[in-house]
């Protein structure tokens, strides 16, 4: 038989370990879903960075939209730093790095809109060296004529 005491203790110490437990579970939520919302914004910085270095058009909304789904609150800037040396030194300086950086700002709406909770900031930057060699680029022109200059030395020896 248990003892009255016995069932009183049992309700306290669950009155006690309920809000704790509480409180670790949604810290595996905050702590989860901030690390999927950090890989998808790290993705989107590659993925702008490549777009904007090989002179592609801009697709800021799409990838707004891949972080969240209303893509309000992300912003996607990107632009392109100086000239870079990619290949041995006879050849000319390339186009060079190109960053983008992706800012995303989330309140927690999911759990309740809890005023506890700061909302989540995340900014996620990506410097590549991306060359375009197209006609209009200036890598490629560059390289064009340092390699027409080559042949027509070769042609006059």
């Amino acid at each position: 038989m248990t003892n009255r005491g016995e069932m009183g203790q049992t309700l306290v110490e669950m009155a006690l370990a309920l809000p704790i437990l509480l409180i670790l579970l949604l810290g595996g939520y905050a702590s989860t879903r901030t690390a999927f919302l950090k890989s998808r914004a790290e993705s989107a910085s590659f993925t702008q960075a490549l777009r904007v270095g090989r002179n592609l058009r801009g697709i800021e909304r799409e990838l707004s939209e891949s972080i969240f789904p209303e893509g309000k609150t992300v912003t996607i800037r990107s632009g392109r730093k100086g000239k870079s040396r990619l290949l041995p030194r006879p050849f000319p300086l390339l186009a060079g790095k190109t960053a983008s950086t992706v800012e995303a700002r989330k309140t927690w709406k999911e759990i309740g809109g809890a005023q506890w909770l700061p909302p989540v900031r995340i900014s996620q930057k990506a410097e590549l060296h991306v060359n375009c060699w197209g006609q209009d680029s200036s890598s490629g022109k560059s390289i064009r004529r340092y390699i027409r200059g080559l042949v027509v030395l070769g042609a006059i020896r």
